[in-house]
């Protein structure tokens, strides 16, 4: 793997003094936590607690059921069920977080702590005593696998494949414009720390409830193509999903189906809330348009092909509010 550039060491270097001096830590996720969020806080509690720390993982949001084969799922709790007051942590590590509100109620354990931000994100505001954030990484399992390895911590088969996940969701089964040779690299000695790739690729690419096809069905009914067929939406109601008996974590892997049609260059997903207030919007782009640009104009973020926001509104105010706001790209004239 290649050496980190100085400033990368430099942060590495504090963490790992941070965590020599400290026993008990908490580790919080973002709001509906996606594989990477997930693969990457398990292993790291993993390794922590394997360093005889004590750790949480936390969350606001549960975990889709589709990670349920990841190791140290008992390691993990949600924010409604533990109090502040009932565990004290002296560390809280933020993991996949663009800032710390994106942990919602999960952040009242993060008070009076020290706080740790790993992130891969380009739209990070940097918050944080420690701010390790490298955009370049394909995930931020690339960063907690270089931290693992920085301190020198052995790396189980657990560990192992819950990074391993972790990156290949990131970089959707390592096919998205992310991956990088170092990616290869570091999934290659994973697999060699005994993650199983394969065993990855069936539970998170290839399995899907009943519900979650029916629900795809519905939702490909509502697709619709934009700007001279360079944009594709489509649309998830709380109709479709009680229709189909789906949940909000059916609507994952719907996106692909739109940005897959040629010639398309931005696909979105418009998933209403469960409490009608608004909709989530996920965003993705094939080479031409960052994404993640849009995404915070709307008071989201995320990554150039894939990044994501709340707005509030119906679908259609919601829908004119994103469409005016990507008809001030060039991108839809053939100049």
């Amino acid at each position: 793997m290649n050496s980190s550039p100085p400033l990368v060491e430099e942060r590495l270097s504090e963490i790992r003094r941070v965590i020599e001096e400290h026993r008990s830590f908490v580790l919080l996720e973002h709001h509906k936590p996606d594989g990477d969020c997930i693969g990457s806080g398990l292993a790291l509690v993993q390794a922590l607690r394997g360093l005889g720390k004590q750790a949480l993982l936390v969350s606001e949001d549960p975990h889709p059921a589709v990670y349920d084969f990841l190791p140290g799922r008992e390691f993990h709790t949600r924010s409604q069920y533990i109090a502040p007051e009932d565990y004290k942590a002296e560390v809280a590590i933020f993991i996949d977080c663009t800032d710390p509100e994106r942990t919602g109620r999960a952040i009242e354990l993060a008070r009076d702590t020290i706080w740790i931000n790993i992130d891969h994100h380009v739209s990070n505001t940097g918050f944080g005593d420690l701010s390790l954030v490298v955009p370049e990484a394909a995930a931020t399992g690339e960063i907690v696998y270089r931290l693992l390895l920085y301190m020198r911590v052995p790396i189980t088969k657990e560990i192992a494949t819950c990074l391993y996940a972790a990156i290949a969701t990131d970089t959707g089964g390592f096919r998205y414009q992310n991956t990088t040779a170092e990616t290869f690299e570091i999934a290659g000695a994973l697999v060699g720390y005994g993650a199983s790739p394969w065993e990855v690729a069936e539970q998170v690419f290839e399995t899907r409830t009943v519900s979650s096809v029916l629900l795809l069905a519905k939702a490909l009914g509502t697709l619709k193509l934009h700007r001279g067929g360079k944009l594709a939406t489509v649309a998830v109601t709380r109709e479709m999903m009680a229709q189909a008996g789906a949940s909000p974590d059916d609507t994952e892997g719907i996106i692909s189906y739109p940005r897959s049609i040629s010639g398309v260059e931005v696909s979105l997903l418009f998933r209403e809330m469960e409490d009608g207030s608004g909709f989530h919007v996920s965003f993705r782009s094939r080479l031409k348009v960052d994404v993640s640009k849009v995404a915070v104009k709307l008071g989201g973020g995320g990554h150039p092909r894939a990044a994501g926001a709340y707005v509030k509104g119906t679908l259609e105010e919601v829908t004119q509010k994103v469409l005016a706001i990507l008809d001030e790209l060039d991108v839809w004239t053939d100049s």
